[in-house]
């Protein structure tokens, strides 16, 4: 039995999705998993896991600095000592940070880290960025094994010299496809051109930096006044809400953009969905655009990491630069004026997903990866 600590701060949005459901599918008859899990974020996080982890562990992570991450990595140092785990596994940037200073302090051997995005790529404020930067850089240096959830993570951390190309590996972020198989994408676009019914643009993801809401809705603005009878529905909650309410006032959009807040289940949203859009910052590899394209919904995206890996410019969709509202606009102005794109990107975005980014496989993956650290053949 190979024993495995999860560590985790971020307790909402995709990388939640990633672990839990590594641990619903991994073979418990060869691996067991614990996981300390952040108080701080998410109040249903217990629920939402409950019976999926060996055993859980509340600890109040912070997402920003605070002088509670020395007693964090004290009291993470006496879990890791005292349950003699064989591997800890630290995802996103802060479980990161505690996680692998505390498996430093307990002499532990063999850390883990994924990213799911480095938070280095926000470019706000740039003393900040640059001490994520030194932070990835010298925690580098204890983390046995970086995993890339993404081809293009994966070149951002070599071109940042995180750690070295050997101590890399790429395990895709990945879905299983049959909990989309109740679900065909239409082309609809041509006749709702015809007769003036609505045509839904839609996005699902927090309303934070990131992802960039704001771009998102400057560019709806100029595809609205082109084609008045689209809409654009934001699945999603967060610290930008009224911020992006106050810009969709000033640009006259309250009647044209839905905020539908925090949805458990957005898979009824995607099914409405015409066009699927991602104005992300950065990203690891996102599970909303995954979700979107494996039912087959044409997107438009911006070009960075995690989303290019996704969306192949002129095959499954098109990409924008990030914060470029004028060239996403333009990118979904084009497929409103040549529909019959869309039955083309959805084809082939339903092809590509599923193929190269099912779970199915995805979990035997980190079954072999896990048993290559124990053995040390990794």
């Amino acid at each position: 039995m190979i024993k495995i600590l999860y560590i985790l701060e971020a307790t909402s949005g995709g990388t939640q999705k990633h672990v839990i459901d590594i641990a619903k599918k991994i073979d418990k008859t060869e691996f067991q998993l614990d996981i300390i899990y952040s108080t701080d974020r998410n109040n249903n996080f217990v629920q939402e896991s409950k019976g999926i982890f060996n055993s859980t562990i509340g600890l109040p992570i912070r997402r920003s600095a605070s002088f509670t991450d020395i007693s964090n990595i004290i009291k993470m140092r006496k879990i890791i000592l005292e349950n003699n785990y064989d591997i800890v596994h630290c995802h996103s940037t802060k479980a990161g940070f505690v996680g692998r200073l505390a498996t430093f302090v307990s002499r532990h051997p063999n850390v883990i880290y994924s990213p799911h995005g480095f938070m280095f790529c926000d470019n706000r404020i740039l003393m900040k960025r640059f001490l994520y930067l030194k932070m990835e850089k010298y925690l580098g240096y204890v983390t046995q094994r970086l995993v890339a959830v993404s081809g293009s993570e994966r070149d951002l951390a070599l071109e940042h010299n995180i750690v070295p190309n050997k101590k890399i590996i790429t395990l895709y972020n990945s879905i299983d496809p049959s909990d989309f198989d109740d679900f065909t994408y239409i082309n609809r676009v041509p006749e709702k051109m015809k007769d003036g019914s609505e045509i839904i643009l839609g996005t699902v993801g927090r309303l934070y930096y990131q992802k960039d809401p704001i771009t998102l809705i400057k560019s709806f603005k100029i595809i609205n006044d082109r084609f008045p009878n689209t809409k654009l529905v934001m699945v999603g909650d967060g610290p930008l809400e009224q911020v992006c309410i106050k810009l969709i006032d000033k640009l006259g959009l309250k009647l044209k953009i839905d905020l539908t807040g925090y949805q458990k289940n957005s898979k009824a949203f995607y099914k409405i969905f015409d066009i699927f859009m991602l104005s992300s910052h950065y990203e690891g590899l996102p599970y909303a655009l995954l979700e979107a394209m494996s039912m087959g919904i044409p997107s438009v995206g911006t070009n960075v990491v995690g989303i290019k890996d996704l969306i192949l410019n002129g095959r499954t969709g098109y990409l924008a630069e990030e914060e470029d509202y004028n060239g996403l606009a333009d990118a979904v102005i084009n497929l409103l004026s040549n529909p019959q794109l869309l039955s083309e990107f959805s084809e082939n975005a339903k092809n590509i997903t599923r193929e190269n980014f099912n779970f199915n496989n995805g979990i035997q993956e980190y079954q072999e990866f896990y048993s290559s650290v124990c053995l040390g053949t990794t």
